[in-house]
């Protein structure tokens, strides 16, 4: 017996067919090696200190997303391993993981880490700092009193979509949603957007600027700034955010804020958890 296909139904197939090719063609896959700092206690997350991946990722120290929890069977913090990553445009995350040599928990040299004096809270003045942006020109935080701020903090050459990427698309985001609401904000120049890079030897302004246009920042409300890498230090520890460079890796965590027109705090974003809609709500707290 003999199937009779509608044109409709053929064509509906062949597209399934191309999305399903472009959506595996966009991602990539990865040889990951290294040693296992943490394992998360959702079993969704793995802490490595992975060897450079050639043609993608200088050598560092990071959390990597897992999906399959199965990944993580007999992994634990000491052990060497070796596995896959995939990435794409958005995502990325470990596939497979394989114990190559069990090994002792790591233990960490508190003597590196640069003490919180004070770790701000809603309300608390911000403190000052002095920057150099995209184009050279020093400034310091306060010259934009009277206006909402908000920042991050990246990396440039950190290329997990997870992670700097992520803050930076997020910023894309916030700014588009802002424009549709609050568009007259930009027109007074009442918002300020400032991305602030802790790999101040790299990041020069030439770097930063390329950057920004390569993701076609407005230069006009986004800023892209840097400062000695110890100022930059003190500074970030106050939103919490921490780093620090051993050996050529950059080891990093997650901080995004919202500073008041009079310089206090209004929020802070910690990890990657939140949403720009979550980042415009508190930008018209604080602007309002």
């Amino acid at each position: 017996m003999r199937r009779k296909w509608s044109i409709g139904a053929i064509l509906l197939l062949l597209l399934t067919s191309l999305l399903g090719c472009r959506e595996r063609a966009s991602e990539r896959t990865y040889a990951i090696r290294g040693r296992v700092v943490a394992v998360a206690a959702n079993r969704q997350s793995v802490t490595l200190a992975h060897e450079e991946i050639p043609g993608y990722m200088k050598a560092m120290t990071m959390p990597f997303p897992i999906k399959d929890p199965r990944v993580l069977e007999g992994v634990e913090p000491g052990d060497e391993v070796e596995g896959e990553l995939v990435v794409t445009e958005e995502e990325g995350w470990i596939s497979r993981l394989r114990v190559v040599k069990k090994g002792e928990p790591p233990t960490w040299d508190r003597s590196k880490a640069l003490p919180i004096e004070y770790l701000l809270n809603p309300g608390d003045d911000v403190p000052d700092i002095a920057l150099t942006d995209q184009d050279g020109r020093t400034f310091r935080l306060s010259e934009w009193r009277g206006k909402t701020i908000v920042l991050t903090f990246i990396f440039t050459r950190c290329p997990f979509p997870n992670y700097c990427p992520l803050m930076t698309r997020r910023f894309v985001e916030a700014q588009e949603a802002l424009g549709k609401r609050r568009a007259e904000w930009f027109q007074q120049d009442r918002v300020r957007f400032l991305t602030l890079s802790f790999d101040p030897e790299y990041d020069t302004p030439a770097v930063l600027k390329a950057y920004g246009e390569r993701w076609n920042a407005d230069f006009r409300h986004w800023t892209f700034a840097t400062s000695p890498a110890l100022e930059m230090a003190r500074f970030g520890a106050s939103f919490g955010l921490s780093f620090w460079t051993e050996g050529g890796t950059i080891t990093h965590n997650l901080a995004t804020a919202v500073i008041r027109p009079d310089g206090k705090l209004q929020a802070v974003f910690r990890g990657n958890e939140w949403t720009a809609l979550d980042l415009v709500r508190e930008i018209e707290a604080a602007t309002r």
